[in-house]
């Protein structure tokens, strides 16, 4: 009986560890994705304005010297009431709308001056705060209708087909209203991640804008996130994104269309790297096949993909598989060890690795030296303190931000000689570091 009784006590104790294991998993969900109830306010100013005493904000235009920030958007979540204030809430819309939404830097009593101190300066003499001003809705996509039958052949109904040449040109509208501000005749395209909100979305592709120096045009997709339940939330969440990735590429594809935009810069969060390297990747399969480039067709300038919640080997396949590097300029990749909510979705897919916390280790010999030498790729080691979340370090990071900066806005590819002073490990990964863009220590943090 002694040996049954250790196998049952042995079987119980193992049982218990899975048990805290899970309550610890959804302690941590909880504490990783949890609403706050302090007020949205800007991240902390760039070491790169701070330390090395850049200040881009005397280039910049007269109309666009105030604490708005205006910003096109394209969304398809529900419009809805909830507690009494009306927005685009985390519920799906089969329509996709688009406008202009204005995001506040400062309150009433804040001036362009104040706001210039708060983004050149390490020390703010107060916080300064983020609202949602405004949302001009201008048009809506149409809904895709079922295909219908017309002598003897299946098609698309014409009048979908009219709606759309509509929208798209509405939108074209736009875009050549808001380029017709600025020098640069250039997209920054966003789209975020898990649990966010319209308004967090549109708040951290405001705060690229104005640290970029406000140049070109702010754009944000924001998708049918922040479903309510902490492992149900994520998935439900993770299935708006499939739901959101056909709206994403239409509106791609419109943007690129436009003749006035010159170049496309796509930028994407955690879950919303997954949603936007897939729309970009069947936009180039649709235009290689028809015998196009893609890289003329679709003008992507840069593409960062920060903290990327995409299992490894899906992500290699997508990418290696139908060449999809070929699209962009550059595109920029950010990994960190200390990304605890990428290792909660690692734990929770099974995976073996997720992208956001990958090495070198994690790649094979082949891969591993393939990216070593990749024109275009690069991989970036996020080493610099962050946020005990460790996930949204791309812009809350003072270091991380001036890389962001130096990636986007001027285009510059990793190296002291080019202007990005990452350490360059041993192991030929880019590693970014505390301090940065000053030159690095020579030991990791």
């Amino acid at each position: 009986m002694k040996p049954r009784s250790t196998r049952h006590g042995a079987s119980l104790k193992t049982q218990s560890a899975i048990a805290r294991h899970f309550v610890s998993l959804l302690i941590a969900m909880l504490v990783l994705t949890g609403c706050s109830s302090k007020p949205p306010m800007m991240v902390q100013a760039p070491n790169l304005y701070v330390d090395n005493g850049q200040n881009p904000y005397g280039d910049v235009p007269a109309h666009f010297q105030s604490i708005d920030a205006p910003v096109i958007f394209a969304t398809d979540r529900q419009w809805e009431e909830v507690k009494g204030v009306e927005g685009y809430g985390f519920k799906r819309s089969r329509t996709v709308s688009y406008g202009l939404c204005t995001v506040r830097l400062g309150d009433a009593n804040s001036t362009w001056a104040d706001l210039v101190a708060a983004s050149t300066q390490r020390e703010r003499p107060k916080n300064v705060l983020l609202t949602l001003t405004n949302i001009e809705r201008k048009g809506t996509y149409p809904a895709a209708r079922p295909i219908i039958q017309q002598d003897g052949k299946w098609s698309i109904d014409p009048v979908e087909i009219q709606e759309r040449a509509a929208n798209t040109e509405r939108i074209h509208a736009l875009l050549r209203e808001r380029l017709a501000l600025t020098p640069r005749k250039e997209v920054f395209l966003f789209v975020h991640g898990y649990n966010n909100s319209f308004a967090s979305s549109a708040f951290r592709i405001a705060q690229m804008w104005h640290f970029f120096g406000r140049q070109g045009v702010p754009v944000v997709f924001s998708w049918p996130a922040g479903s309510t339940g902490i492992l149900q939330g994520y998935t439900r969440d993770r299935e708006s994104g499939e739901f959101a990735n056909a709206h994403v590429k239409s509106f791609l594809r419109d943007i690129a269309s436009c003749p006035e935009v010159e170049k496309i810069h796509l930028i994407a969060h955690s879950r919303g790297t997954d949603i936007l390297v897939t729309a970009v990747r069947e936009l180039h399969n649709e235009i290689t096949a028809a015998g196009k480039n893609s890289h003329t067709e679709l003008k992507v300038g840069q593409v960062v993909l920060a903290a990327p919640d995409i299992d490894l080997d899906v992500f290699i396949e997508r990418i290696s598989s139908d060449r999809v590097g070929l699209v962009a300029d550059q595109a920029t990749i950010y990994v960190s060890p200390n990304d605890k909510a990428i290792g909660i979705s690692s734990w929770l897919f099974g995976s073996i690795r997720r992208v956001g916390q990958a090495g070198l280790a994690d790649l094979s010999p082949d891969y591993a030296a393939a990216f070593r030498r990749h024109p275009f790729i690069n991989l970036i080691d996020m080493r610099a303190k962050t946020d005990k979340r460790g996930h949204g370090y791309f812009l809350s990071s003072p270091a991380a931000l001036s890389d962001l900066i130096l990636v986007v806005r001027d285009g510059r590819k990793p190296g002291a000689a080019n202007g990005r002073p990452l350490y360059d490990t041993p192991e030929g990964f880019w590693q970014l570091r505390d301090g940065y863009p000053t030159m690095p220590s020579s030991s990791p943090k």
